[in-house]
């Protein structure tokens, strides 16, 4: 039997892999969050975020980003989603930025489904401009604005990056 995308087990990304989420690495990982866009000019709290990432779902797919042992990051994915999975979370701490770990995360989603699903997908908030123009050199297309989904008076852009063609059922 063939091993069913974002398994629960480390993945090498070069020179970070991405690690199931463990249970004692919540509250810095949260805390971290809290203290960086978009979650810090959102004021959500570490506390709430916790709570949140270490609810069991079985459609997330949560990961810490290390290197050495270090947390530098931490990655949600929702599986399934809309013929491919969404990028729920992902924060890439101050230390570990422009390192390129964002291209290898979303380039890690793909290969995980490649021939099997054609999009990914994620949401970014209007006014982070430096998100919106990273995703975009990824490869995402805008697709339409949610007003409302996540803070009042603001929209979140929901972004797809078209794969190559999923066979047919």
């Amino acid at each position: 039997m063939t091993e069913t995308p974002f398994a629960a087990r480390r993945h090498p990304l070069g020179t970070v892999e991405l690690v199931p989420i463990a249970t004692a690495a919540i509250p810095e990982i949260a805390t971290r969050m809290a203290a960086i866009d978009p979650w810090a000019r959102l004021r959500r709290p570490a506390a709430a975020m916790a709570e949140r990432i270490a609810v069991p779902d079985p459609g997330a797919h949560r990961f810490s980003i290390e290197s050495d042992g270090a947390i530098l990051g931490y990655v949600s994915i929702r599986h399934p989603f809309l013929r491919g999975p969404y990028l729920e979370q992902i924060a890439i701490f101050p230390e570990a930025q422009r390192r390129g770990l964002a291209r290898r995360v979303l380039d890690w989603m793909a290969g995980e489904v490649e021939g099997l699903e054609s999009n990914l997908w994620l949401c970014v908030t209007e006014w982070n401009e430096g998100a919106r123009a990273t995703y975009r050199a990824l490869g995402f297309d805008e697709v339409a604005p949610l007003p409302d989904l996540v803070a009042p008076g603001q929209s979140e852009i929901f972004m797809r990056r078209r794969l190559d063609a999923a066979p047919a059922a």
